[in-house]
C-alpha cells in the first residue's frame, strides 16, 4: 500500500508517540472534510500499532440477508492486520506480511482462502485503506457531526479518485482526539459492511505477534487466489 504520509510523525518513538496518541481536542470552526482526515491520518501515523474492539454490521443486498458481527482487530505496520470475530466465533481475516487469510468457518467450514499481500487494494484492512494518503486517494466532503456513544463525531464522506472495489465510504471520526471510530462502506454490489470501534488503544502494551498469525485448521482446504 502507499505509504509516505505524514514522514515526520513516523519517526516518533516512545513518549513522543504516545504524546500524539493522547487527547487533542479541535477548537474554533469546524474544520473541512480534508482536515479531518490530516488529522486522523496524523494521528494514525503517530504510533506503530493500535487494536480495537469492534461491532460489524453487513448488508448483504443481493441476497437481501443481513450478517452481524463482533470481536477484536488490531493492526501493525507494515502490512499487518488481523480481524478476529468473537462472533460468530472462529471467523477470521489475518494479513501477516506475505498472505491475507480469510477463514470464516460460520459460512464455508472447512475453507480457507488466502491471496498474495499487496495483491489487491487492502479493503480487509480499515486503517490502511482509508489513512494512509486519503488526500490522494479519495474526494471528500463533510457531512455534518453525529453524536456516538463515544461523543461527538464528525461524518466524512468518500468517493474513490481511482478504482478502490467500492463506490463511497463514510467515516466517523471523534472530533475531540480525530480517531477513526465507524466505517461504512457501500461495495460495487450494493452490499453495505458497516464497522464501528471502541476501545481503542494505540502501541498496546499487550499486543502478541502471534496475532497476526494464521495456521489453518487440520483438513482444511486452502484456496490460492
Amino acid at each position: 500500500m502507499r505509504r509516505g504520509f505524514v514522514q515526520g510523525l513516523l519517526g516518533l518513538a516512545g513518549g513522543a508517540a504516545a504524546s500524539l496518541w493522547a487527547a487533542q481536542p479541535s477548537h474554533g470552526q469546524t474544520p473541512s472534510a480534508r482536515d479531518l482526515l490530516e488529522r486522523a491520518s496524523a494521528r494514525h501515523a503517530a504510533v506503530a500499532s493500535l487494536c480495537a474492539d469492534f461491532e460489524q454490521r453487513l448488508e448483504l443486498t443481493l441476497l437481501g440477508e443481513e450478517r452481524r458481527g463482533s470481536g477484536r482487530l488490531c493492526h501493525k505496520r507494515p502490512g499487518l492486520f488481523a480481524m478476529r470475530f468473537a462472533e460468530p466465533a472462529g471467523d477470521a481475516i489475518v494479513a501477516d506480511g506475505t498472505w491475507v487469510w480469510l477463514y470464516h468457518p460460520s459460512m464455508e467450514a472447512g475453507q480457507v482462502v488466502r491471496f498474495a499481500a499487496g495483491a489487491t487494494a487492502p479493503e480487509h484492512d480499515l486503517f490502511s485503506q482509508f489513512l494512509e494518503n486519503p488526500a490522494e486517494k479519495f474526494v471528500s466532503s463533510y457531512l455534518g457531526p453525529e453524536t456516538l456513544a463515544s461523543g461527538v463525531a464528525h461524518r466524512v464522506l468518500l468517493a474513490p479518485r481511482a478504482p478502490e472495489g467500492f463506490v463511497s465510504a463514510e467515516l466517523w471520526i471523534d472530533a475531540r482526539d480525530h480517531v477513526l471510530r465507524r466505517v461504512r462502506v457501500e461495495d460495487e454490489n450494493g452490499s453495505i459492511r458497516t464497522v464501528s470501534l471502541t476501545r481503542v488503544e494505540g502501541d498496546p502494551d499487550d499486543l502478541d505477534e502471534n496475532w497476526f498469525r494464521f495456521v489453518p485448521p487440520p483438513g482444511a482446504t486452502v484456496i490460492t487466489r
